[in-house]
């Protein structure tokens, strides 16, 4: 085997791992380095329009249920609904008040002292339109993130004040939600990106593929983290051996303490797999009193049907 397939072959192992797993949402780990790198992105697009200086934060990835949901939406100052057609999901943007006052400060130049106080005042048309602006800055760095080539996936469709925003029509029992801090000047603002659970599979995807071509990715750095990351999940895994087939005649006649013959090479068609991903040959040993299998070949599941077509 040469090099180059002794290279692919982990890309092509740590996303049959990852599809395979279906890591739960309250197992945030691998999209931390994700939401980190995001902040990262954020806050140099912000910085490419102004001379302020800024920085943006990541504070913590967490899965919230319905009720903290609707506290989360009430407590903020500006909403922002974001459409992912592609995913068939829609993202909420909870940003407060301080949020908008920090990409006004930015973009505009004031650059708020540590000790003002903003002033108790509605939102203008410019305020918006700013606040449109940084939006559309968090959801480039989130194509940045999850979107192939220029494709444009994530796209901001209204900004609603948090006063007259209707919670009950967010009917997600369950969001993961991305907590990042802009900081301009002396002042800080918070913003939540909350995403509903039919976007974590599209997310996974995206990783996914991102793990099997790394070289292609515009930030190394960012690829090898998230390897790193993915390569720390624990993953459950079975050796199991190919019995062959049987009648459900056949089948509704076992009984217990009945002997099935099993085929003569069966010391060979032991397989290893994690859920329903089929990743090794194996062969069946034993070291003292304990069993063992040892790893032969990857499976390739196309040849593998073409063998059993041939076989009958």
């Amino acid at each position: 085997m040469d090099v180059e397939t002794e290279q692919k072959r982990p890309d092509v192992l740590a996303e049959s791992i990852l599809r395979a797993a279906g890591m739960s949402v309250d197992d945030l780990k691998s999209l931390e380095t994700v939401f980190r790198d995001l902040a990262t992105s954020f806050a140099g697009k912000i910085a490419a329009q102004t001379d302020v200086a800024i920085s943006a934060e990541f504070v913590r990835m967490e899965s919230i249920e319905k009720d903290a949901i609707a506290n989360t939406l009430l407590r903020s100052g500006l909403i922002g609904t974001v459409q992912v057609v592609k995913w068939g999901s829609r993202l909420l943007l909870a940003a407060d008040r301080a949020f908008v006052d920090c990409g006004v400060d930015a973009l505009f130049g004031s650059g708020a002292s540590q000790d003002s106080v903003a002033p108790q005042r509605a939102m203008t048309s410019v305020d918006l339109g700013v606040a449109r602006q940084i939006f559309s800055d968090v959801t480039g760095s989130l194509d940045h993130m999850f979107a192939s080539g220029n494709e444009a996936l994530f796209q901001v469709a209204d900004l609603i004040e948090a006063a007259h925003f209707a919670p009950t029509t967010v009917t997600d029992t369950r969001m993961i939600c991305c907590t990042m801090l802009l900081k301009v000047g002396g002042r800080v603002g918070q913003i939540i990106i909350m995403m509903p659970r039919s976007s974590f599979r599209p997310m996974q995807d995206a990783i996914a593929r991102m793990l099997q071509q790394p070289a292609h990715h515009s930030d190394p750095t960012w690829a090898k983290k998230l390897r790193l990351e993915v390569s720390r999940a624990h993953i459950d895994i079975e050796a199991y051996l190919q019995q062959g087939s049987m009648t459900l005649e056949q089948i509704a006649l076992l009984k217990p303490g009945q002997i099935l013959q099993l085929p003569k090479d069966a010391i060979n068609q032991v397989r290893l797999r994690s859920g329903k991903q089929a990743l090794y040959k194996c062969r069946l040993g034993k070291t003292g009193t304990a069993f063992t299998v040892r790893i032969t070949d990857p499976i390739n599941e196309e040849e593998d049907l073409l063998d059993e077509l041939a076989a009958g």
